[in-house]
């Protein structure tokens, strides 16, 4: 039996109790819901945003690697319930994350592969920004998941030319970013494009699409998502680079 001494606190949006930026973690959890471990020491436990600011007063999203991990298994015990093969209960023992069926098999969380692009346009010093009909008020980077059979770049090249009509080349990765909060692993990707204008109708997915320059960026001309995501890194560290 383990010895777990500290629960960290979750709401619906992912926001853990922090001080200054920095995740804290509580000695006792909330009564309100159920707790799983995800280390020795650690549990996890699904609060409402109340119960997460009780713990400092506030919260928000970190990307600290330990709170994504939390987050992580805390989905997975969430969403994970039942062996998808027979539809019987799953049984979790404390020192392990995945389940396991009644033939032992075990099931592991789902990660679910995803791909973010900075599309440059060429030689116009300006990248290719949306907003995501779903996700109103801010604008962020082309994004979306890989299909089967697909590499990385290509899943980037397909979801570039479904939601703006343009054709990307010269695509690379750069660096990736789990995002536990939709069960993602984020492939943040690099791309250039010649094709200013749509070249074909658009899939309807995003509300508002925006070729945007550093200087506007600079100046707050669009609101940028969180900037703990790949995507605000990616457009910062775009826009640090010379013109």
């Amino acid at each position: 039996m383990f010895a777990i001494n500290t629960c960290l606190r979750v709401d619906s949006a992912g926001r853990v109790p922090v001080v200054n930026g920095t995740p804290v973690t509580s000695t006792a959890c909330s009564h309100s819901g159920a707790t799983y471990p995800v280390t020795s020491t650690l549990c996890v436990q699904r609060v409402s945003t109340a119960e997460a600011k009780a713990v400092t007063g506030e919260s928000a999203r970190v990307t600290d690697s330990w709170v994504m991990k939390a987050i992580a298994v805390l989905r997975h015990r969430e969403s994970t319930l039942f062996d998808p093969l027979t539809g019987r209960p799953l049984t979790f023992h404390p020192d392990r994350i995945a389940g396991e069926t009644e033939a032992g098999a075990e099931v592991f969380p789902r990660i679910d592969p995803a791909v973010i692009g900075l599309i440059e346009l060429a030689g116009q010093g300006r990248i290719l920004i949306a907003e995501n009909a779903q996700r109103p008020g801010f604008f962020s980077l082309i994004a979306g998941y890989v299909g089967l059979g697909e590499t990385c770049e290509e899943a980037m090249a397909r979801e570039a030319l479904e939601e703006t009509g343009r054709r990307i080349t010269q695509v690379r990765y750069v660096r990736s970013q789990p995002w536990p909060y939709s069960g993602a692993l984020m492939m943040g990707m690099v791309a250039t494009t010649t094709d200013e204008h749509p070249i074909q109708p658009l899939d309807g997915e995003l509300a508002r699409i925006a070729w945007a320059s550093r200087r506007e960026l600079r100046e707050g001309a669009f609101t940028l998502p969180h900037r703990n995501s790949l995507a605000f890194q990616l457009i910062t560290e775009w826009v640090g680079q010379h013109d």
